[in-house]
């Protein structure tokens, strides 16, 4: 058919949400046998960045609208900057990443009455942000054996804590 318009095929639904608590149940199987803390702590902490996401996207206003899919925020991309270094360094700023980056983008982005009630269930302290272990996304190429049962207990316990915050606030 030529010169006829076509309608934009809507982007899919994102899915944060759904993969948080997958991650985390599959994190909840794999803590029962102790030889699987990297594997264990590794999914926790992805499930606890789905929710987050989840949360940015579906409460606060970020959106997921590139070509490569990282969502992001537009109150921090459109802020008003003074120079094209300063306009990078906003784009930058405004996408949502990883652990433990992405707990202080909820944090810094998290307003209003659902705002108010997602911060007040969460731990002062970013729990994937502690100095001496902090959570990466790269320690999916680690055996474990440096992962305590204690992180990861600390790191399901978040994720835990990120799923049900996200269905209060609805």
């Amino acid at each position: 058919m030529t010169g006829a318009s076509q309608t934009p095929v809507p982007a899919p639904r994102h899915t944060f949400l759904e993969a948080g608590r997958g991650h985390y149940d599959a994190a909840a199987q794999l803590a029962k046998d102790a030889k699987h803390v990297g594997p264990t702590d590794h999914l926790a902490g992805l499930a606890a960045e789905c929710a987050v996401k989840a949360m940015l996207m579906d409460y606060f206003g970020s959106v997921q609208d590139t070509p490569l899919g990282i969502p992001y925020s537009p109150k921090i991309k459109n802020r008003p900057v003074p120079s094209k270094t300063q306009e990078k360094k906003a784009e930058k700023e405004s996408r949502h990443w990883h652990m433990p980056d992405v707990w202080n983008d909820l944090v810094k982005l998290a307003d209003g009455r659902r705002g108010s009630l997602i911060l007040s269930r969460l731990p002062q302290d970013n729990p994937f942000a502690e100095s001496a272990d902090e959570w990466s996304v790269d320690h999916r190429y680690v055996d474990g054996q440096q992962i305590s049962e204690e992180r990861v207990a600390r790191h399901l316990e978040a994720a835990r804590t990120l799923i049900a915050a996200y269905y209060l606030a609805q």
